[in-house]
């Protein structure tokens, strides 16, 4: 939970942020490609900092036999909000590149929801492992599943207990940041959604065959 003067701090901050990204690749322009790409880096790095920095409420402990040990989420979402909120977008749309997708593939050009997830992952202190920009960034969604799997931090739709920032995947090959439950909705925010980072909602979530599971970050068991 963000406070709502925390909320305005950090989105008065997203905006400033913003602003000196487009100012970055301005100038950056004329140094070429690596430059403005270090540019965006460098202003995605305050975006999730300012979110991080605001998210305060721990998540609520799970009850049940299925129940994963839990984590503080509120980092990870915020981060996504942040990220949600900044316009970051494909350019030109169905290129798998632009300013700020260029920084959650590390330059690579290909389908980036799991980067996008990985990107955020290791933002808020929970990074994957043994993937690809020496270790955090898993490319390929059928990975990010088979890595919570292997770490028994993986429940199947039917009987999970999605908390926010867990991590949910899709059966046709994608995956998103949980942002909360409410009712029958699930609330995602998910990159190369659109061509973009987008906020959806999923309405009688647990009825739909195509939401295969969710992961939670921080889960996982040590030295994993």
């Amino acid at each position: 939970m963000i406070t709502r003067r925390g909320q305005a701090t950090v989105e008065w901050l997203a905006v400033l942020v913003v602003a000196a990204a487009l100012a970055g690749i301005i100038v950056a322009g004329a140094q070429g490609a690596s430059a403005r790409r270090a540019a965006v880096e460098r202003s995605l790095n305050a975006i999730a900092t300012a979110g991080a920095t605001a998210a305060t409420a721990p998540v609520p402990p799970l009850i049940g036999a299925l129940a994963l040990p839990t984590i503080d989420g509120a980092s990870i979402v915020a981060i996504a909000a942040q990220l949600a909120g900044a316009g970051i977008a494909e350019a030109p749309p169905g290129s798998n590149g632009g300013p700020g997708v260029d920084v959650f593939t590390d330059g690579n050009a290909e389908a980036w929801c799991a980067d996008f997830v990985s990107w955020v992952l290791q933002a808020a202190g929970h990074p994957f492992s043994g993937g690809a920009s020496s270790g955090w960034r898993l490319a390929w969604t059928g990975d990010v599943r088979t890595w919570f799997v292997a770490r028994a931090a993986f429940r199947e739709r039917l009987v999970a207990d999605p908390q926010p920032g867990d991590v949910v995947w899709f059966a046709h090959g994608h995956v998103g940041i949980v942002v909360r439950t409410r009712g029958d909705d699930l609330e995602t925010i998910e990159g190369n959604a659109g061509d973009a980072v987008t906020r959806r909602t999923y309405a009688h979530w647990r009825l739909n065959p195509d939401i295969g599971g969710f992961g939670r970050p921080g889960a996982a068991l040590p030295g994993g």
